[in-house]
């Protein structure tokens, strides 16, 4: 259109009106280009903080985790290891796995699949796939107690996970987690169930609800929770059974209001009764209460642990419940929108670099032909056009 009305214009003097006309789109077209320009120049200094100084993941450590906060490199494994930190020693050598097989692995990453992963926290259900693993010395004493499970019920199956992988000639392949420096494993060396003749069970009861069974709803901010253990022997003979509930995950979104006689550990998250002796065809239970904040958590999922903060109260004791919880838009995004495209900060500084010169250039253009306009404006009133 300029470039018509410029060509017309020693012909038809007229067209000095049109010429004003366009000189007033032009600078309304100034204005939407400029603010382009802010915008795609705030857009690029965003981006360059965000490639260049990545957020840190506000839960990066677990107490599941072999390796608190993770490894960076494999002697971050090693170094704990040779001083048995946590028992992790034993466990290696419970799992077959001798110092120079994990001084040999490399790393690398892997798909999930149907991978095992051993932890120091019970997550899921022994129907679900996790087995209790009790560690003893030589003189059959307890050491320390872990647990494997398909580690897809943390992640999906199709999901790589980057870490140590190496060869150990008891286990087979194996690898070290960098996320947590947890073991991996296709098998395991033995499964030991958690009690062959004890029945643990458990149920959980919205009673802010209608006292209905809490895994049917979704929790709301300041719902209560009463939760049930049952403990039955059906046995022939007597045994002692241990009364212990992990409420690390269902602690995340709420707090412990009724104890029902247990001692919670403030450290581990764990609440303990007394263990009980149980005679053949008998059956204890306990119950305990908990409240939901006030305010839910808008914290994001763990780096180490994928189902901290994910919106689910998870908890087991014979069989798992999962509570889901009402959380904050922030953390529905989350659920919704998993994984970003994958890219590096290359491409997407590379991006926007693009988006940045194409905006430059029509501002540019915009601004030189408002000039042009002005100019041709001052010679059409001097008649030298």
């Amino acid at each position: 259109m300029f470039r018509k009305i410029v060509s017309n214009l020693p012909f038809s003097p007229a067209l000095v009106g049109q010429l004003g006309f366009y000189a007033k789109r032009l600078r309304k077209e100034e204005v939407t280009r400029r603010l382009g320009l802010v915008f795609v120049v705030l857009t690029l200094t965003v981006q360059s903080i965000a490639v260049f100084q990545p957020p840190e993941s506000a839960n990066a450590s677990n107490q599941n985790d072999f390796i608190s906060g993770g490894i960076k490199s494999l002697n971050n494994f090693l170094s704990p290891y040779d001083s048995n930190t946590n028992h992790l020693k034993d466990i290696m050598n419970y799992a077959g796995i001798t110092r120079s097989e994990i001084a040999a692995a490399k790393f690398t990453s892997w798909k999930v699949a149907d991978k095992l992963s051993w932890g120091f926290s019970p997550r899921f259900s022994w129907a679900q796939g996790e087995r209790q693993h009790d560690i003893t010395n030589t003189s059959g004493g307890k050491l320390v107690t872990v647990y494997s499970r398909p580690l897809k019920l943390w992640h999906g199956a199709n999901v790589s996970v980057d870490g140590w992988a190496g060869h150990s000639d008891k286990m087979g392949w194996f690898a070290i987690m960098k996320a947590c420096g947890n073991l991996v494993t296709d098998t395991t060396p033995k499964v030991i169930p958690l009690a062959p003749e004890i029945i643990k069970s458990k149920t959980a009861t919205n009673t802010s609800q209608g006292f209905v069974d809490a895994s049917t709803v979704v929790a709301k901010s300041g719902d209560q929770i009463s939760y049930t253990i049952t403990v039955e022997n059906k046995g022939t003979g007597a045994a002692i059974v241990e009364l212990k509930e992990n409420l690390a995950d269902v602690l995340e979104y709420s707090s412990l209001t009724d104890a029902g006689g247990g001692t919670l550990s403030k450290e581990t998250k764990v609440l303990s009764w007394p263990s009980v002796t149980l005679k053949p065809d008998a059956k204890q239970s306990r119950t305990f209460v908990v409240k939901l904040l006030s305010t839910i958590p808008s914290t994001a999922k763990g780096a180490s642990d994928g189902t901290s903060y994910d919106c689910i109260m998870t908890n087991t004791f014979g069989n798992s419940i999962d509570i889901a919880v009402d959380c904050p838009t922030p953390k529905v995004i989350e659920k919704v929108v998993t994984e970003l495209p994958t890219t590096g900060p290359t491409e997407n500084m590379i991006f926007i670099s693009v988006v940045l010169a194409v905006v430059v250039y029509f501002y540019a253009r915009s601004r030189q032909i408002k000039k042009e306009v002005r100019l041709i404006r001052i010679n059409t009133s001097s008649g030298t056009i």
